[in-house]
């Protein structure tokens, strides 16, 4: 398969130091739904107190050249943060993307953001992923350059594409959500039981820290199973039933019902096999 190039290889950068009072948030670079984790920026603001040294250098873009001034932040929002909340009063390292326009910056973003090092989660990579597909910019994001960039599959973003020009047709309301808008008005009647996108988030939060727990072998060492990752796996798809499984395979692949099948076939041909070697589990 042809490697896909990276958007920002061909973006200049030059490497700066600015104030804080430069920098310019916009909501159309964030792509995190709950905002910055209070955990994580009070350990990075932890880190300035105690060792008085700068963080890595923040992504910034400077969209007009005749107002160099003007930086809009592209990644780096829990460092900001951070230096705020430890009262910074220096400079503070950065990248500055210069000379590009609104579409470049925005990949830039994406991509920085989406990597896997408390990188977006996958809802959020999905709902970037949609919204990308339907960026009005010219040109418009490829296929493979949403993949790409949101870390997402090929399949996914083709049903988003597919799902964007039926809603569009048909007038379909788009929320902005992917796991909203790629359900049939059918299947949204019973949308989360009324509850708005932030109450969704937190009771979603909820439920993996309970079922976190559950599979917690420190907390639960009587459960030898629990050292074996592969019997979680197939509990949990015991537990929910194959239309379930295919039904969250199908969410988490972006909607594609084919390849959602195929997992469960390759999940199914693991479990019922009986005589495998020790490097059997590596194809996972």
């Amino acid at each position: 398969m042809t490697a896909v190039p990276n958007p920002a290889q061909a973006i200049t950068q030059r490497v700066a130091s600015v104030t804080l009072n430069q920098i310019t948030r916009s909501g159309d670079f964030c792509f995190r739904a709950g905002g910055t984790d209070p955990a994580h920026k009070a350990d990075l603001a932890s880190t300035l107190r105690n060792t008085g040294r700068a963080l890595d250098p923040v992504l910034l873009w400077q969209p007009n050249a005749d107002k160099p001034e003007t930086l809009v932040l592209l990644d780096g929002e829990h460092r900001v943060a951070a230096y705020q909340a430890a009262k910074w009063l220096g400079e503070i390292p950065a990248l500055i993307l210069v000379g590009v326009d609104r579409r470049a910056a925005l990949g830039a973003a994406l991509k920085a953001n989406s990597k896997r090092t408390l990188g977006l989660t996958q809802a959020e990579r999905m709902d970037a992923a949609w919204r990308f597909v339907r960026e009005p910019v010219t040109p418009r994001f490829k296929v493979r350059e949403i993949a790409f960039l949101a870390d997402v599959s090929e399949r996914a973003v083709k049903y988003m594409r597919s799902r964007f020009r039926t809603m569009h047709e048909e007038k379909i309301e788009i929320t902005g959500s992917w796991a909203r808008d790629r359900k049939t008005m059918a299947e949204s009647d019973d949308w989360a039981g009324g509850l708005d996108e932030a109450e969704r988030r937190a009771e979603i939060e909820r439920l993996a820290a309970d079922i976190r727990d559950l599979v917690d072998r420190r907390k639960h060492p009587e459960r030898a199973i629990l050292c074996e990752s592969e019997a979680v796996y197939e509990a949990i798809q015991v537990a929910l039933g194959e239309q379930a499984m295919k039904a969250m395979l199908a969410y988490l692949l972006g909607g594609d019902d084919d390849e959602a099948d195929e997992w469960l076939a390759m999940a199914a041909t693991s479990y019922d096999a009986e005589d495998l070697d020790d490097d059997s589990d590596a194809a996972f």
